[in-house]
């Protein structure tokens, strides 16, 4: 049984349309081209890329950032796995049982080994989330979690101080709980966890060029069906404009786009590219213990001025999907049309502010001026429609180097910030840092505008059963939008992926972004 089960989807444009004609793959626009002949052995795949991982390199223990995860979820595997649709699969572990509310037990597979040959057993399990437990990233997945121990050889019991409606979700999820071998991740020092892997997945990184690529190396250890591909090197390329050309020309075979724009021109070259999965969040955060947005009628008025179906269809062109908490894109999200305060009301919105004695706000938004060019025409067209309102929105573009003290250290801020959110894995943790104390743009502590959303949000993470969980997100996301505790205008992919189908054959992508489809893809000899 082949570890990745995601067959799926994954994304499309988000920006101006730029199509131009240009020479180079002749994929099917509509989809992947079929297969020439039966799959081919060997070769060296090129897929562009527009980051580099940042802080904690590829450390699976500490990396958070996107471009590592990606890296990843490609060398590492997960306890269990999802299919493109959400629902669970088995991956290094093949059955699971929650023996009562508090106790979960996971049978795992007895034919795994690591790249370095060392067998895969219970105890790695153990090592890998008693490490993240002692504050490795991802840690506030495991707030409830008591203990993990080795029930055997290839069994593990974690037990819970609480019911955590939460827990399969996180081990399910691709970029949450990678499992390290207690030796080969042990024995590393800093700069070989960061820069090199000792996984269980298909490929493996075997050279860091800093600025210039990632090489990954088939596993031959590898427990799952036998890959084809010899190499993957991700080429680092921080001009998207380059990258598109680097696509236009043929050095790659395939990209991956944050700007969905040029991924259409890759298009339109005849490169294949993914249909979309709306999985981040264009979350935009409130700061309510001072001006305007501390009345609840400001925040309602101004929910009820955005024309959000605009904002999809003209700013984004489409090419994005209406949404709030978790982003649209997430199996299971709320349908956001029912929530309140969604739908454009002006009228209602000018008669709020009347009622709130502010008939004419002016509110502040600082957003990322120096990055994610794609999303600013969501913040301009904001500011029109609320101008007709009678609110008037400064934009306030900010290098990122002075708003990431918000989302790393819990930085204050004026009135809105807008911060695009990563995908997590499960639901309430999108809200958690807005609510929860100690949380990076929490400033709802003792309003009780929130009171009755931090205890749904408290109840469903202690949630027993699955059916529990998902009523009470349903009722967390009507109250966080009833009194309007964050704005979201929008959903939109996390990378647009482009490729060469008549050169990279086999290959879907995912809707969890982490090209698991790589593992059985080939090259076209």
């Amino acid at each position: 049984m082949n570890k990745r089960f995601l067959t799926g989807v994954a994304t499309a444009a988000v920006a101006v349309l730029v199509l131009t004609g240009c020479t180079s793959g002749t994929g099917d626009a509509a989809g992947p081209a079929e297969p020439v002949g039966d799959p081919v052995a060997g070769g060296t795949l090129t897929w562009g890329v527009p980051a580099e991982p940042s802080a904690g390199g590829i450390d699976p223990m500490v990396a958070s950032a996107i471009a590592a995860e990606v890296i990843d979820s490609i060398a590492y595997d997960t306890l269990l796995t999802r299919d493109d649709d959400g629902t669970i699969q088995p991956a290094l572990a093949t059955e699971w049982e929650q023996t009562d509310e508090l106790t979960w037990v996971f049978q795992l597979r007895d034919d795994v080994t690591f790249a370095d040959g060392t067998a895969f057993d219970a105890g790695d399990v153990v090592y890998s989330f008693e490490t993240r437990k002692d504050g490795g990233s991802n840690a506030t997945y495991l707030s409830s979690m008591e203990s993990v121990e080795a029930t055997g050889d290839h069994e593990v019991t974690f037990h819970f101080s609480q019911p955590d409606g939460t827990f399969l979700d996180a081990v399910s999820a691709r970029q949450t709980f990678f499992i390290v071998g207690e030796e080969a991740y042990g024995g590393a020092t800093e700069e070989e966890r960061q820069t090199l892997s000792v996984g269980t997945g298909a490929y493996q990184v075997t050279e860091w060029k800093q600025g210039v690529s990632i090489t990954l190396e088939k596993n031959e250890n590898y427990w799952g069906e036998e890959s084809y591909l010899d190499k993957i090197v991700f080429e680092f390329y921080p001009d998207e404009n380059t990258l598109l050309a680097a696509v236009q020309q043929g050095s790659v075979q395939a990209a991956s786009f944050i700007d969905g724009s040029l991924a259409q021109q890759a298009e339109s070259a005849g490169f294949t590219l993914g249909d979309a999965a709306f999985r981040q969040n264009l979350a935009i955060y409130i700061n309510p213990e001072a001006g305007p947005l501390a009345d609840v009628n400001v925040r309602r008025a101004f929910s009820l001025a955005l024309d959000r179906d605009a904002l999809v269809d003209t700013a984004m062109l489409g090419n994005a999907g209406v949404s709030f908490v978790p982003p649209a894109g997430d199996p299971g999200a709320p349908d956001a049309a029912d929530l309140p305060y969604y739908q454009r009301d002006v009228d209602e919105a000018k008669k709020l502010l009347e009622e709130a004695g502010q008939p004419n706000p002016e509110i502040t938004l600082s957003y990322m001026g120096d990055v994610a060019a794609a999303h600013h025409p969501v913040y301009e067209m904001m500011q029109q429609q609320l101008a007709e309102a009678g609110i008037t929105l400064k934009l306030e573009s900010t290098p990122l180097s002075e708003i990431a003290p918000i989302f790393t250290s819990g930085e204050t801020w004026t009135d809105l910030v807008a911060i695009p959110g990563s995908p997590r894995a499960s639901a309430v943790f999108y809200m958690e840092p807005v609510l929860l104390p100690g949380g990076v743009y929490n400033h709802w502590d003792g309003n009780p505008d929130a009171e009755k959303a931090r205890e749904l949000l408290i109840q469903a993470k202690a949630a027993a059963t699955p059916e529990e969980y998902a009523d009470l997100v349903d009722q967390f996301a009507t109250e966080a939008a009833e009194q309007v505790l964050e704005f979201v205008p929008a959903a939109v992919p996390v990378y647009f992926e482009v490729w060469d189908s008549t050169k990279l054959q086999g290959y879907e992508n995912d809707v969890f972004y982490s090209r698991s489809g790589l593992d059985t893809a080939w090259l076209a000899q």
